[in-house]
């Protein structure tokens, strides 16, 4: 008995519980009856528990992106007894609880991260894509970071950019196309940011050198030849490939020119998208933490809607020119830092 019980002490010291503060049952968007927005609903389900390697969120905000609604547009009807579909991948709150082997965050721990099922009180993501929160954004600044910011740094980061090279971006006013800015920025390019003629004061207050509206200006005559091409946006990657000089490059978040096209014009062209094997999201969100924390990574929060609004934030997003980013808040402690 002894020996069992001193057994089952070192066991307990080696090997932490579990231990969880999440009520067993949450509220979350579910995907349900179709692919209109009208398929959002919100539900009462099962809390997520976490798996080893695992951090179980309660989240304070969820953002949006333009992957949530395409998933939805492209999702095949569930089989039956499947889990419920929860949309969302941007999340920031505090770390309810870990899974075994989990070293980098704790409970209690403020925190954004890229996980699954945002669009809930509940949330799992990876311990490697869990990032402590920088301490000058709020939680809702800090959801608008793991999917758009990502795709932006990764972006600015495939081009190659060196001090003093001149690089577009276009669609420059979106979470990713800002998140480019920064990065472009910060490495000293010169930067040349394309969007709508209304989101003109906010690129410049963001810093960039140039500005060309889409919807007033022949946008090639203006951006001329460049060193790199960040492309943000769909059906814009083929146009981007000529502004490009030989030797330059495109990196695309919205598809690329063709492979093709783009050995033919001298340019490397590199896609974000399914199959690119880059950095690991950990040290990307790092980077990302350390722009925030040094003041020179900010994240424009434009719209906020409550949870159970997610179809109307997803339609918003699906059908305007967004500046910055659209955040869901989950919980009222959402715009605190």
């Amino acid at each position: 008995m002894i020996r069992h019980r001193m057994l089952t002490a070192l066991l307990s010291l080696a090997l932490p519980a579990l231990v969880f503060a999440a009520p067993p049952r949450m509220q979350a968007i579910v995907q349900s009856g179709g692919n209109g927005a009208d398929a959002l609903k919100l539900q009462t389900i099962d809390t997520p528990r976490v798996a080893a390697g695992q951090v179980l969120i309660q989240v304070y905000a969820a953002g949006v992106n333009p992957v949530d609604w395409k998933r939805r547009l492209n999702a095949s009807p569930p089989p039956t007894g499947a889990p419920p579909v929860i949309p969302g991948f941007d999340v920031a709150g505090i770390v309810d609880a870990v899974g075994p082997g989990v070293t980098t965050v704790k409970v209690g721990d403020p925190v954004f991260a890229r996980g699954t099922g945002t669009y809930a009180e509940y949330a799992v993501a990876d311990a490697g894509s869990v990032m402590r929160k920088p301490s000058r954004l709020t939680f809702q600044q800090a959801a608008g970071i793991p999917v758009a910011g990502v795709a932006g740094y990764r972006a600015a980061d495939e081009a190659r950019i060196r001090r003093g090279q001149r690089v577009a971006v276009i669609g420059a006013a979106g979470g990713a196309g800002s998140a480019a800015v920064v990065v472009a920025k910060d490495r000293g390019a010169k930067v040349i940011a394309s969007g709508h003629s209304s989101q003109q004061a906010y690129l410049r207050a963001l810093g960039v050198d140039e500005f060309v509206a889409y919807d007033k200006d022949d946008v090639a005559a203006k951006i001329g030849t460049v060193d790199a091409v960040l492309n943000m946006v769909d059906g814009q990657a083929g146009p981007a490939l000529g502004y490009v000089k030989r030797g330059g490059y495109v990196a695309s978040i919205a598809g690329g020119p063709g492979d093709d096209r783009c050995r033919a014009a001298g340019v490397t062209c590199v896609v974000i998208g399914p199959g690119y094997d880059g950095p690991p999201m950990r040290e990307t969100l790092a980077a990302l933490a350390a722009l925030a924390e040094a003041g020179k990574y900010d994240v424009t929060v434009s719209r906020t809607f409550p949870l159970a609004q997610a179809a109307a934030a997803q339609e918003l997003n699906r059908t305007s020119d967004t500046t910055g980013k659209i955040v869901l808040v989950v919980d009222a402690k959402a715009g605190t830092r």
